[in-house]
């Protein structure tokens, strides 16, 4: 199982279709907000509300796939420290969190936890340039970071 994680796009729905174009058999698509955009503008990602939205009202969404269930919220206004993130998923029974915000790529497994954010597809603070995530799901968890393509 395949799923395609972005943030942070700031309006540029038009790189989130390439996205989908270069990734077409993702089983699910995400997006940990700052989109800009109303979330019909977005499809077939599933979003947040991120600090730059005034369209979309979910500030969180925890999404399943198989037996895997991920924690999807942007992080503004809130502690982005790898404990604060482990307790949020344990507490929601969840194996995964994304979280965007930063703008930063970032993927760390603590006590069994994937904490990820995928940096942003449009507005890169490191060096990595626009990235955005995959998640394989099979017997394990492998999280890919992946470099937007122009």
């Amino acid at each position: 199982m395949l799923i395609v994680v972005t943030s942070d796009s700031h309006g540029r729905v038009d790189i989130l279709k390439k996205i989908v174009d270069r990734e077409p058999s993702a089983d699910l698509y995400l997006d940990a907000g700052d989109s800009e955009r109303q979330e019909s503008e977005l499809l077939p990602f599933l979003s947040v509300k991120g600090n730059r939205d005034h369209f979309l009202t979910n500030r969180y969404r925890i999404a399943t796939l198989g037996n895997y269930r991920i924690f999807v919220f942007h992080g503004d206004r809130q502690q982005l420290s790898k404990e604060y993130l482990k307790n949020l998923a344990i507490n929601n029974n969840c194996q995964i969190i994304i979280h965007g915000h930063t703008h930063v790529p970032f993927h760390v497994e603590v006590d069994g936890i994937h904490i990820l954010c995928p940096g942003s597809v449009t507005y890169p603070r490191s060096l990595k340039g626009a990235t955005y995530a995959l998640i394989r799901l099979e017997d394990k968890i492998e999280v890919e970071l992946v470099k937007v393509k122009a």
